[in-house]
């Protein structure tokens, strides 16, 4: 007999409350360490190249909109036009900010089925070694990075938490 709240699910056993987390696939892990989220650097990275070959990205599911402030890159993603992920990149100082951080259930997926759309698209319009390339440097073992996680973010963060309890 457990209690189930939201995504949290808690039993007791001997005397103690065990809390079960869901699986990987509701919470996005935004750092580089996560596969997943270096490949989705990796589409910010190719998205405007693949649109100006007459690629769509976004046709499965995948919406990414790219915005230049200075010597950071910011990253707006998510299954629809609202992000779910807002995160600003520097690749040169390996600096990472993370501004917005929501559940996005089938992440994994959603990442998974772009990667494979734009490799099927390259193929065929001959970007292939280009779109390779990122695709292969996201998915080697990172470097180390700075990360910062906005005050709004772990607040959000915390008040998930809080509602679970």
């Amino acid at each position: 007999m457990g209690v189930e709240s939201g995504l949290v699910v808690e039993r007791p056993w001997r005397g103690l409350t065990l809390t079960f987390c869901p699986p990987r696939g509701f919470r996005v892990r935004a750092d580089t360490s996560d596969v997943a989220f270096r490949l989705l650097l990796a589409l910010g990275e190719l998205w405007d190249g693949v649109q100006r070959a007459g690629v769509d990205p976004s046709g499965r599911g995948l919406h990414l909109t790219k915005e230049y402030l200075g010597g950071y890159t910011r990253i707006c993603a998510g299954p629809g036009s609202h992000p779910r992920l807002i995160v600003e990149w520097n690749e040169s100082s390996r600096h990472l900010r993370v501004l917005r951080c929501d559940d996005w259930p089938g992440f994994e997926a959603t990442i998974s089925a772009t990667v494979a759309i734009i490799r099927s698209e390259a193929r065929s319009r001959g970007l292939i070694d280009i779109v390779d390339a990122a695709f292969m440097k996201a998915c080697q073992d990172s470097a180390p990075i700075r990360r910062t996680v906005c005050s709004m973010v772990s607040q959000q963060q915390q008040n998930v938490v809080a509602r679970r309890h």
